[in-house]
């Protein structure tokens, strides 16, 4: 049993191909050392990972991506599937990690996925930083690519561990034949991780290194890119990890925010757009017609956070009546990405055109009349629309998998935690004047002000006592990466909420080791979140998951 368990864990952390236990030669199913002794084999093995990260976090349904979704209200369903009821049900329930539990493939999905690109990236590194190796000749500035890929794809994927899961064990280039990487804390993984992104940036920045080949970053048929332009999308990358893993306002706090300004500011100034094709390996699966655009049973927007786009007080009265006995309302706003006017059957368009993409710069739609249920806080008249062409076009072409909206919102909360309210106002400024919505820039001098637009501002934050109130700047800039990077980035609005202290109490902070890589390695199961239990969210900006609210 013992040979079995230490097996069953080189497989899962190291991505092991045998154990020293036992020895099995089958040149059908080559082990590593044979796979990577051409150098041809190492590049072709590394320029497959982004799309293997790709894979674990968007890539299939059967992740705790969906979980985050409905835990963070970017999305709401009461359907047990894949965890979406459960993750949002209020009150929070804890993450059940016994064996057997009804959702371990979904809790085990990334912490699988991305132990194997971090074990690819690792190997990769080791060879090409080995002596004598070589990937032919001419081609320095090729090996100077590898490892300067390899170095990102390593630390995006170490990163995205200590974000989702509590602890993890990651593996090391000059680890031993047949080690198995103890488990270390999310803190100390996301430390590994951002020195991963500074190796990357190191060889990037050599003279001579080459150009990344299309495909490499920018899926199937896409261009080659920069070292330049790469060097932007690691910088934003380490922007990302580095302020996404606090677990409480507390730890948000602390983030070095001079460095996440110095890397968000020096990062992507435009989206990173993927081109997508499910039948080569890219995929974003969640946003397939019959899942995101099915019905309501698998998603709508709740009102916890749309809300606050209302200026009619409908969200007001929401809030102030009994959790299960709330009716959907009418959400007037200034904000042109919902749709306009006070009546549904104002903000509604003819039931011909009610599934087509919406105009450009729209990104919620009012639904047809009976698309909903009667009563509950999960149900809405609205649902996120903004990808429905790239779902229509069957999540063929290209996608934002990291927009410039969310690097810019990262170096706004970096100055607005370091006193800079005029630079953090300018970027945010960027969507919010688009959306309609006054300019920041001149009316707001200081946190704690209120937004411009009196009794018509966006948003109105239910903060203390009900009414809401007019935000501040740094509401502001909360509202605006929110609604711009919906179902775009792994964990959007999840991670920011918990750092942020938004989520309702007792919501589960991350996800524990799955019960698959414990029994393997002979540790105790353990469970996160619940009110009062470990993991779970100790405060909630809003009050929500505090009595009926």
């Amino acid at each position: 049993m013992r040979i079995f368990r230490h097996l069953a864990a080189a497989l899962v952390v190291a991505g092991a191909w045998g154990c020293s236990d036992i020895e099995v030669v089958n040149p059908n199913n080559p082990d590593r050392d044979r796979t990577l002794a051409n150098p041809a084999d190492v590049e072709a093995l590394a320029a497959s990972q982004f799309q293997q990260v790709i894979g674990a976090t968007h890539g299939a349904i059967g992740r705790i991506q969906t979980g985050m979704m409905t835990a963070s209200f970017m999305s709401a369903s009461t359907l047990a599937n894949n965890g979406m009821g459960p993750r949002s049900a209020i009150p929070r329930q804890q993450i059940d990690n016994a064996v057997g539990n009804t959702y371990q493939g979904e809790n085990f999905a990334e912490y699988r996925l991305l132990s194997f690109v971090a074990r690819n990236a690792a190997d990769v590194l080791a060879r090409s930083k080995a002596d004598g190796f070589s990937l032919g000749a001419n081609r320095e500035g090729d090996r100077l690519r590898l490892n300067a890929w390899a170095h990102f794809v390593y630390g995006l994927a170490a990163g995205y561990l200590s974000l989702g899961y509590d602890s993890a064990g990651v593996p090391r280039p000059d680890d031993a034949a047949g080690f198995i990487p103890p488990l270390e804390s999310y803190a100390a993984i996301n430390a590994f991780a951002l020195a991963q992104f500074d190796s990357a940036l190191v060889y990037a920045s050599t003279s001579g290194v080459t150009a990344l080949p299309g495909g490499w970053l920018t899926g199937p048929g896409g261009d080659g890119v920069s070292m330049a332009e790469f060097q932007k999308v690691v910088r934003s990358y380490a922007a990302q990890v580095r302020a996404s893993v606090a677990r409480n306002s507390a730890e948000r706090a602390a983030v070095d925010w001079n460095q996440v300004i110095a890397d968000a500011t020096a990062g992507i100034d435009e989206d990173l757009l993927i081109n997508m094709n499910p039948s080569l390996g890219w995929d974003y699966s969640w946003l397939a017609t019959t899942l995101h655009f099915r019905d309501t049973n698998w998603h709508q927007q709740p009102y916890y956070i749309i809300g606050m786009a209302d200026v009619s007080g409908a969200f007001a009265t929401w809030l102030a009546t009994t959790r299960t006995d709330r009716t959907p309302f009418v959400i007037v706003t200034p904000d042109q990405r919902f749709p306009q006017g006070a009546t549904r059957a104002a903000q509604q368009r003819p039931v011909a055109d009610d599934d087509d993409p919406l105009p450009a710069g729209q990104y919620y739609r009012n639904r047809a009349e009976g698309d909903q249920a009667a009563v509950g806080w999960e149900v809405s008249f609205y649902d996120d629309y903004r990808h429905r062409a790239f779902s229509d076009a069957s999540r063929i072409g290209e996608f934002p998998i990291l927009t410039k909206a969310e690097v810019d919102m990262l170096a706004a909360e970096g100055y607005i935690r370091t006193g800079n309210i005029p630079a953090a106002a300018a970027l945010i400024d960027i969507t919010r004047t688009a959306a309609g919505l006054p300019a920041l820039t001149g009316a707001v001098t200081a946190t704690g002000q209120p937004v411009p637009g009196g009794a018509q501002c966006v948003p109105q934050v239910p903060i203390g006592t009900n009414p809401p109130a007019c935000g501040d700047i740094f509401e502001a800039m909360k509202w605006e990466k929110r609604i711009e990077t919906a179902f775009t980035s792994w964990g959007a609005w999840f991670f920011d909420a918990r750092g942020w202290g938004d989520l309702p109490i007792g919501t589960a902070v991350h996800w524990p080791v799955p019960s698959q890589e414990a029994n393997a390695r002979v540790i105790s199961i353990y469970n996160m979140g619940g009110a009062g239990n470990p993991g779970g969210a100790t405060e909630s900006t809003y009050g929500y998951g505090v009595g009926t609210r």
